[in-house]
């Protein structure tokens, strides 16, 4: 996206960059001072580089009038009413029917994902090739000209900033990197140091994802393209639900052991050229930056295969209505972590995500698992379903955050909510108390929340429907910008549509990501993970005690539902604003916790608006302390305060 120069009167000192900040594009700065210019990258020379302010609306009162063109007026009314709606809510404005300056809407004959924000002389116009991209370049406008609390709204006279969807889609593949286990160094996960994992756990963010069900995958060697997608959007570890061979009646989760790949994923009998055919999906992700999880099932196996016939003394009992393991028996036990240690050591998989455990085998089985891999070199990261006590072996489980004593992981599944979003848990005091986290028995002890590390497991297979549904609040501020490793079911990353089944069991089909409204939720997601990634002093800090996050909240005025937070480091800090309340004007006063986010000692802050990477100015602590930010309803403001001086 083109950036230009804008003036507002809040500031005397305004600074206006490139997406370099986001997007590691080159960038041009051009600093406007009163009358003093210095300007990097190209020369102007001073007569040159000011720039007239086109004034909209002064002391509240409008000097512009709206007009949309008939095609415009039928497709954009809901950018329009948006547009008129957000003044009025900011500005305390009456109608826009008076003034030389005109407002125009008017659609494009290009690309439906286009928009565009041009002066031109006394107009200025917003074009888009869609609906949705009218209401992208309004909310855009509304973020960054209106942010402040000066009651007067000017524009550059030339501004012109554009957003063309081929040039200026995220790709966050630069910013994933995998690290060979030869130069894996080991980080202590719990207070003993009984659990040593990879480094590359702190930077993880996790999709669960089924070839078989994705309509761009299938088999392995049809699901590359799975892999690019998600290391652009910037996802860096894949959980591969069970690649296992199925047997008479099974679905993966029930399957004939750890020892066989499946035909239907490999495209091949032969097991020996199933596994190379893994190996080599392996080694695509690795060159994408992305680790692979094998989901490995420890209950037993579907009735009447080889494995029951050739060692009926392995088995005992039933599990699911099927064969269940004898983990009594020490023969079992250790052929089944030699298989384990084989497939990792084969494939070069980076670890298990284990179903039902530690209910099963417990902690010893992986945990020799683990030891073994690490005897050869192979250094990787164990996963439990079910909560972990984090004496060993696990280092973490699937759902980190649950809060048990309102609702179990069965009523989740069914009934699913995001916590922090759609219940009334507090993400500061759950973070700083350790409310709602980790296992259920350390929940009602003094470790809860105590741990390094916590999922936020938004979605995954066996929820019953979709949750995410198009809500940025539920797959942002709760996981992708709070200190948690967030984790959801392939298709939430592009507002996947409800459907009232088991999600293992449905297709997704990747093709609805290209609907516009989809296009856009993606690119959101993406540039959420883009500020996490690239501000990794913030977003990847985990101290050993979770409690000891960085985080605080934030004061806002309007009660809207849900609690604002910074997360911050090193003199910097970024304020997460959330709108879950639909009545609510899509402004909010924001009040920013100096002291608290610990960038109190500073005479002056740059603003960054982190949707779009534009810095809004350096402003004095008295400046920055209030402001107002537009928030749309089911979405949230992101803004990076960073003192200088």
């Amino acid at each position: 996206m083109k950036k230009t120069r804008f003036i507002r009167c809040l500031s005397l000192f305004l600074t206006v960059s490139a997406l370099a900040s986001c997007t590691g594009k080159p960038a041009v700065t051009e600093e406007v001072t009163g009358g003093d210019t210095s300007v990097t990258g190209d020369t102007q020379t001073e007569e040159e580089a000011k720039v007239p302010d086109l004034k909209l609306i002064n002391n509240s009162v409008p000097v512009f009038s709206i007009t949309a063109s008939e095609k415009a007026a039928e497709k954009c009314a809901t950018a329009v009413s948006r547009f008129e709606e957000g003044l009025k809510a900011r500005y305390g404005c009456g109608d826009f029917d008076g003034g030389d300056v005109r407002i125009l809407f008017e659609m494009t004959d290009g690309d439906r994902n286009d928009w565009s924000i041009k002066a031109d002389g006394n107009n200025v116009t917003f074009s888009a090739g869609g609906s949705v991209a009218m209401l992208a370049a309004v909310e855009h406008f509304l973020r960054i000209y209106t942010f402040g609390t000066d009651m007067t709204l000017a524009v550059p006279s030339d501004l012109s900033d554009t957003y063309v969807y081929e040039r200026d889609k995220i790709d966050n593949t630069s910013l994933l990197s995998y690290i060979p286990s030869e130069s894996v160094k080991l980080t202590k996960t719990n207070e003993s140091g009984s659990i040593m994992s990879p480094e590359w756990i702190d930077s993880l963010i996790m999709v669960e994802l089924r070839p078989l069900t994705a309509s761009i995958g299938g088999k392995l060697s049809q699901s590359y393209d799975l892999l690019d997608f998600y290391a652009e959007i910037g996802v860096n570890c894949i959980w591969l639900t069970p690649i296992y061979e199925y047997g008479p009646g099974g679905n993966g989760y029930g399957n004939t052991g750890v020892h066989r790949i499946g035909d239907n994923l490999t495209g091949t009998l032969d097991q020996d050229s199933g596994w190379a055919e893994m190996k080599k999906f392996v080694d695509h992700a690795h060159e994408k930056g992305i680790y692979i999880l094998f989901d490995v099932i420890t209950w037993g196996v579907m009735r009447g295969t080889e494995l029951t016939k050739s060692h009926p003394e392995w088995f005992s009992g039933e599990a699911w209505g099927n064969d269940a393991f004898n983990w009594k028996n020490a023969e079992l036990r250790e052929w089944f972590i030699e298989r384990c240690v084989e497939n990792i050591m084969k494939t070069g998989a980076d670890g298990f995500r284990c179903d039902c455990e530690p209910n099963y085998t417990g902690y010893d089985l992986f945990g020799d698992v683990r030891s073994r891999l690490a005897e050869k070199g192979k250094y990787i990261i164990i996963i439990s379903e079910d909560g972990s006590d984090r004496s060993h072996t696990y280092d973490f489980e699937q759902d980190g955050v649950l809060w048990y004593a309102r609702k179990d992981r069965g009523g989740v599944y069914t009934d699913p909510l995001v916590w922090f979003v759609d219940s009334d848990l507090d993400i500061v005091k759950s973070v700083q108390k350790g409310i709602g986290l980790g296992s259920a028995a350390l929940q009602r002890g003094s470790k809860r929340g105590r741990a390094k590390y916590y999922t936020n497991c938004i979605t995954n297979h066996d929820y019953q429907k979709r949750i995410v549904l198009g809500n940025r609040l539920r797959i942002g501020y709760a996981a992708i910008t709070a200190p948690f490793i967030p984790l959801w079911y392939m298709g939430d990353e592009f507002n996947c549509k409800w459907q009232p089944a088991v999600q293992y069991d449905m297709t997704v089909n990747y093709e609805d990501a290209e609907r516009p409204a989809n296009l856009r939720f993606l690119e959101d997601v993406k540039r959420m993970i883009t500020v996490r990634r690239t501000y990794k002093d913030i977003f990847e800090y985990w101290p050993d005690d979770h409690r000891k996050s960085n985080i605080c909240a934030v004061g806002v005025a309007e009660k809207n539902g849900l609690i604002a937070y910074a997360r911050y480091a090193d003199g910097k800090a970024a304020l997460i604003i959330p709108n879950n309340n639909e009545k609510l004007a899509p402004y909010l006063s924001c009040t920013v916790p100096f002291e608290e986010a610990g960038i109190g000692g500073f005479e002056s802050y740059r603003v960054t608006e982190l949707w779009s990477g534009e810095e809004l100015g350096e402003f004095s602590k008295e400046q920055i302390a209030e402001f107002r930010l537009y928030v749309p309803f089911e979405s949230f403001g992101m803004i990076l305060i960073e003192g200088i001086r």
